[in-house]
């Protein structure tokens, strides 16, 4: 058959997702010609290859005016409005669904072989009346095929040429959309639908199935799921995924890797498919990796470098302290056990996060970096942090070899970070409003880091990150971190009060190397608790929860305290004066 497809692309990071790749793969037999019009400015190489792949005969680079009607308006001008006439049927369709989940090509031999149809898509929308204006009934626009028989009729060709491009979204649906199919009907054309939802509507409460219901389109054999259904309607999107696994060959994981790149990465749905997997290729030393331990207490040191025995590949050790003595000491530690490091005095200030960022003209010449220190939870009893430490050792430190396979056999994947420790399950630690304290930071953060996606974390309730900062990443996914200048008075002093810079760091690092196009995975806890102990503690009443209090005996006595008392308001007041002065000056 002589067919034409005409393919609208957009892509609000200018890019083509792998689910784009694999559409035009699919449909490519079906079609005699296939016209891609993006509405992104793509890359030359991104345009190359898929010219290089044969995917499409075309290519229109068009500003993002008019959304996808004005699109097929330019790609059925660039063929020629009289030339379209020439071809069996006509597709104009988008890339705002996932799929063909399967074959396409028997729904094209049903419809083309019967002449009751003149036009068919995938779903229909019913007629409703919203407030003061009626939406007509329409066949949805995502996906509209157009046979010989209408195509040559002077209503479409009508139709088409007059399309003009809105800059107004909601002008494109009540001008094009919901009405064309009326338009079409009324001149005498019939139309058809792979799901007829009319008939459905009594049962359901939404009119819209598309975004809906997704799995009466799955019983209908939609092939196509829409990828608004993943974001509206979450608490459906972990059964729709294994839906589409156990009923298609349709891989799951381009669904994945768009939504974690085109949305945020980090809704509930996603999270069990970022566990880290055991990688089928070995790590083979082809790549320069460091370690990086910060050792504030020197009598962990020797702990650390038995796990460290973990590693089967060649690495750096780098290892930080705060003072020349703690130096002596770990030197001596280091040749008692034959093990080489540089050993840097990066004094008492950052925790382990500023000590690591010191390191910027060593790590930089490294691809993977392990960040790790020598962990202690002085304000608990000690076996608190034992276990919070062991924990760690288990996810990200006994696993190493594992982790770093995956880092190099997965150009996507940029950051490894540990479960959450069995601690902050059985207690209420983390909670939306105090993390919601940090959003203004790690927004301050975000736009001197001067990123080009944009975020606003005070619409987010927690924040994914590795609780204690254990993390292996690529260089490459957090370099923004390194290259910030950070002055000397933001960073605390001990003992730190919450809601610091250092804090801000902490949760950053997930969505940090999401803005950098670069993924991420969970090592798992292989601790087991049952789900009953989150609902319990999650859910216990405020006026329940026993007060918490900070163990001033480990942090320096009476005199540690009244520090904690003065340097807690005194880097509030810094804070607000150094807003202050940045607003004036802006």
């Amino acid at each position: 058959m002589n067919r034409l497809l005409l393919y609208v692309h957009y892509n609000k990071y200018n890019h083509i997702s792998r689910h784009v790749y694999y559409q035009i793969e699919q449909l490519r037999k079906l079609f005699k010609k296939v016209v891609f019009i993006s509405n992104s400015k793509l890359s030359e190489s991104e345009v190359s290859k898929l010219y290089e792949k044969n995917l499409i005969d075309n290519f229109i680079q068009r500003e993002n005016k008019g959304y996808d009607f004005a699109a097929w308006h330019d790609g059925m001008e660039f063929i020629g409005f009289n030339d379209v006439q020439d071809y069996d049927s006509v597709t104009v369709m988008n890339d705002t669904c996932f799929g063909p989940l399967w074959d396409m090509e028997p729904l094209y031999e049903k419809y083309e072989s019967n002449n009751q149809v003149d036009f068919w898509g995938m779903t229909n929308h019913r007629g409703i009346q919203a407030g003061n204006f009626y939406i007509n009934e329409h066949l949805q626009s995502y996906f509209i095929s157009f046979k010989k028989s209408i195509t040559q009729s002077e209503v479409f060709q009508t139709f088409w040429k007059s399309v003009q491009s809105y800059e107004e979204v909601q002008k494109v649906i009540d001008n094009y959309e919901t009405q064309y199919t009326k338009l079409f009907v009324d001149a005498g054309f019939k139309y058809d639908s792979v799901l007829n939802t009319l008939p459905l509507n009594d049962k359901f409460f939404h009119s819209n199935f598309t975004i809906h219901y997704p799995h009466v389109l799955l019983d209908g054999g939609v092939p196509f799921i829409k990828i608004k259904t993943f974001d509206l309607s979450q608490h459906l999107s972990p059964y729709l995924l294994k839906e589409i696994e156990n009923r298609t060959d349709y891989p799951v994981e381009f669904i994945l890797s768009h939504m974690s790149d085109i949305s945020l990465p980090t809704p509930p749905y996603l999270l069990d498919r970022k566990i880290l997997k055991n990688s089928e290729k070995k790590y083979y030393n082809t790549k320069k990796i460091a370690v990086h331990l910060h050792t504030y207490y020197v009598d962990l040191l020797e702990e650390f470098l038995k796990q460290f025995d973990n590693f089967h590949f060649n690495y750096d050790l780098f290892l930080t302290t705060d003072s020349e003595e703690k130096k002596k000491e770990i030197e001596i530690i280091l040749k008692y056990h034959d093990k080489h490091a540089r050993v840097v005095v990066t004094g008492n200030r950052g925790r382990d996060i500023i000590p690591m960022l010191k390191l910027k003209d060593e790590l930089s010449n490294y691809d993977f970096i392990g960040h790790f220190h020598t962990k202690k939870s002085p304000e608990y009893p000690y076996w608190v942090g034992e276990s919070w430490r062991n924990e760690l050792f288990s996810m990200l430190i006994q696993p190493a070899d594992t982790i770093i396979s995956n880092l190099e056999n997965n150009d996507n994947l940029g950051l490894v970070i540990a479960d959450i420790p069995t601690f902050f399950r059985y207690t209420k630690i983390v909670d939306p409003w105090n993390e919601n304290r940090f959003a203004e930071g790690m927004n301050d953060l975000w736009r001197r880091m001067n990123l080009s996606r944009e975020i606003d974390f005070k619409k987010m309730d927690i924040f994914i990150m590795s609780y204690g900062t254990f993390v292996w990443f690529k260089y490459e996914a957090l370099k923004p971190l390194f290259e910030i200048e950070l002055s000397d008075e933001e960073i605390p002093t001990e003992p730190i009060p919450q809601h610091t810079i250092l804090h801000s760091i902490e949760r950053i690092l997930v969505y940090l190397a999401w803005s950098r196009r670069f993924d991420y995975a969970i090592s798992k806890n292989n601790i087991y608790i049952t789900p009953f102990v989150d609902n319990e503690v999650l859910n216990i009443r405020p006026d329940n929860l026993p007060n918490t209090y900070i163990n001033f005996d480990n942090i320096g006595g009476i005199k540690g305290a009244l520090k904690y008392i003065i340097v807690g308001p005194g880097t509030a007041v810094k804070y607000i004066l150094r807003r202050i002065k940045r607003r004036i000056m802006n």
